[in-house]
Formats: C-alpha cells, sequence, structure tokens
C-alpha cells in the first residue's frame, strides 16, 4: 500500500523531505518517518495542509499535557464508574484491540452531568493508552506497530439514544478530537450486534469522519464472532465474543477487565437546563390516553431535522414519521417513552428524501395526566452544516 515507509513514491518522497523541513522546529527525536507520514495520509500527502495539521496537535498535546497524561491523569469518579470500556489485548499482527459495549452507553447523561472538555480528555486517555500499547508491541514484536482497531458492541443501544442530540454533539466532537490528533491509527472498526437503523445514526456522523475511516467500518448482525476470530486468537478473545478467554473465575464476560458501565440518573445531571422561556419554544397539551401529531415540511433531500421538547410533569413518548402521500404513516423512529420532565429530550434525524416528517407526542398509555409538551424542531438544508474542522 503506497504512503507507508519501503512504499512511497517520487512525490510522495519529496512530500516527507518537505514537511521535515517545514517543521523542523518543532522537530523531536521520537518524530520518525512513520510519524510524519501520519500526518501526510491524512490529507492526501498536503504539505501545507499536513504541517497545519501536525502543529494543531501538538499545541494541542501540551494544553492537555499528553506526554504525561497516564502517569498524572486521575480519570473523574462518574466517567471512570460510568463510560463503558476494556481493554482486550492484541490482534494476530500485534495490533491493540478496545472493546466499547454500547448497552449503558449514556452519551445524554454525560453532556448533562460533566463537562465536555473532562469526556475529551479522558478519550485521549484512552486513545494514549493505546498507543504506548503499540510501542510495547513494537518492541516486542520487532515490526512497527502503528495501529489499533475496536470492537464495538451495539446490542441493547436503543435507537432514542443513539439519535439523541446532545449525545450525538458530543459524540462528533470526540470524532473530531480522534480525527484531528489520532489519524491514520485506525486499523479496523468492528461494529456487532449493528441493529437495523445503524446508516441512519452513520449518516449524521459522516460529515466528522475522514473517508480513509469509513472505509475501515466492519458492520456485522449476531454473525460477528467468526470473524473476530479470524483477526483475533481465540485465547485473547473473550468467551462471549466467540473466543476462549474468561476472568479466572470463569466468568464468560471478563469482568475483571472489561467495564460494561452504566447509564447515569438525572439527579446526576448537574448541567441540565429548562427550554420554558427560550426563543421559538412552541407548547402543546396532550390530553390523557391521546397523542398529538407535529408536521415538519422538509423541502430538500438530505436535510437534517433536529428537535428538543421537555413536559412539564411526568414522562410521554415520542416517536418519529414520514407522512406518504394517502398512506398514512411511515415509522423511522420507534415510540419510546423519556423522562422529559427532568430534563430536555432531543432527537436528531437525517432525512434522505423531501417531504413532510411528523413528530408524534403520545400520551395514550396514561389514564389520568395531561402532559403539557414544550418543544422546538429545526431544519438544516444539506450543504449548510459547518464542515468539520481539526480542533
Amino acid at each position: 500500500m503506497t504512503g507507508y515507509v519501503g512504499n512511497l513514491n517520487a512525490t510522495q518522497e519529496e512530500a516527507l523531505k518537505k514537511l521535515k523541513e517545514n517543521t523542523v522546529d518543532v522537530h523531536r527525536s521520537s518524530y520518525d518517518d512513520y510519524y510524519y507520514l501520519r500526518w501526510l495520509r491524512a490529507r492526501e500527502f498536503d504539505v501545507s495542509k499536513a504541517e497545519t495539521m501536525m502543529r494543531k496537535n501538538i499545541a494541542f498535546r501540551r494544553k492537555i499535557g499528553a506526554d504525561t497524561i497516564l502517569e498524572d491523569y486521575k480519570v473523574p469518579e462518574l466517567i471512570d464508574q460510568c463510560f463503558p470500556r476494556g481493554y482486550i489485548g492484541p490482534d494476530k499482527d500485534g495490533c491493540p484491540v478496545r472493546y466499547l459495549p454500547f448497552k449503558f452507553l449514556d452519551l445524554k447523561g454525560f453532556a448533562f452531568s460533566v463537562k465536555q472538555s473532562d469526556v475529551l480528555k479522558f478519550l485521549a486517555y484512552l486513545f494514549e493508552h493505546d498507543i504506548q500499547e503499540m510501542e510495547e508491541m513494537t518492541i516486542k514484536t520487532g515490526k512497527v506497530i502503528e495501529k489499533h482497531s475496536y470492537i464495538l458492541d451495539m446490542d441493547g443501544y436503543s435507537f432514542q439514544r443513539a439519535s439523541n442530540r446532545d449525545g450525538i454533539n458530543l459524540l462528533s466532537e470526540i470524532l473530531k478530537l480522534y480525527e484531528a490528533h489520532y489519524p491514520e491509527r485506525m486499523k479496523t472498526a468492528y461494529f456487532i450486534n449493528a441493529p437495523i437503523y445503524f446508516n441512519v445514526v452513520l449518516n449524521v456522523l459522516k460529515p466528522f469522519l475522514s473517508e480513509n475511516t469509513l472505509k475501515k467500518f466492519q458492520v456485522f448482525g449476531k454473525d460477528f464472532k467468526k470473524y473476530l476470530l479470524n483477526d483475533i486468537d481465540a485465547e485473547i478473545l473473550p468467551k462471549f465474543l466467540g473466543g476462549e478467554r474468561t476472568d479466572p473465575d470463569g466468568n464468560p464476560l471478563c469482568e475483571s477487565f472489561i467495564n460494561f458501565g452504566s447509564l447515569i440518573p438525572p439527579e446526576k445531571y448537574v448541567l441540565r437546563k429548562s427550554l420554558v422561556g427560550e426563543e421559538g419554544i412552541s407548547c402543546i397539551k396532550v390530553p390523557r390516553m391521546a397523542w398529538r401529531l407535529v408536521d415538519i415540511p422538509v423541502p430538500e433531500a438530505n436535510s437534517k431535522v433536529e428537535w428538543e421538547f421537555e413536559t412539564s410533569t411526568q414522562d410521554i413518548a415520542v416517536a418519529f414519521y414520514f407522512r406518504k402521500d394517502g398512506e398514512g404513516l411511515e415509522e423511522l423512529n420507534p415510540p419510546e417513552r423519556v423522562a422529559c420532565h427532568l430534563v430536555p429530550e432531543s432527537g436528531t434525524f437525517l432525512c434522505e428524501k423531501p417531504g413532510t416528517y411528523v413528530l408524534k407526542f403520545d400520551n395514550s398509555y396514561s389514564w389520568l395526566s395531561t402532559k403539557k409538551v414544550f418543544y422546538k424542531i429545526k431544519v438544516t438544508p444539506a450543504g449548510t452544516d459547518e464542515e468539520r474542522e481539526d480542533y
């Protein structure tokens, strides 16, 4: 594969030489050809763009103390307890593999309970841990290891949580952090137990991902185990993922090194807010044992619809539909009850075709209570979103 050490064409050789010359003022002894080529590949060997990216990264690392983060950083207690993750070990090529179960991944909860900068620093800490593993495997195997892989388990990850606007906003910042400061580090991202709505959520996140990263995605349903075993030895892979590894006590979930996380209780939402009084808020009453529909005209294909709502008391169910001409409603987001009286709920959907979309507030399960719903909706036409930017 061209663009790597030992396989450069004349243009790439010249770009490598030029980048080294342009950044001699910040050079370190640890900056080898592998290092410089990662920035060049990330910017398709445009020397000026690669230099800008590299310098921004140096400033970022200085700001967060990346060089010593593994020694002097203490993970905030809430993040440590609730953020799901586990380091599996090396794959057959010696590349580190990390497991991220989404079942209790509560990005909305993190958005309302801790500062975004705290979450991003924690993720940088994990990335630096994986780089340290790469360096150790490089010494152990005698070959350069510069990539890692992730197993992202989407089992139990509901559409409501996956499409939550606050959660997506936080996830987009995580992706921007990774793309800007850890480019060309991804070997493979295995999405397992992928739900039917996987592509819907992925479409919203694509603007924050490079084409090179997207090419490394492998998406599986329930039939993932044999594919993981193609790349990861059975003695390394936990038993519940298709391998042979268990905890010393025989636990197949390997909870001694995998934290499955937990949802963050609303009482921890110290950054909560209320929509009442904000500009552009609408209000409707949903009687007991009834529902109300809110039409959303979307004139252009690939427009993004975002909604946010809260109730004054008690929860309510919400669903999202497309209104088909003379054929009723096509369900896009199934009904799900949400505790939006505790903190505002939000959602995002990328509309692949123009037409009328419908937000349904459903109170049909309540025998006693009328709900007052405060909501606002935003439609962003294709091409007007902010472009993906470096940190």
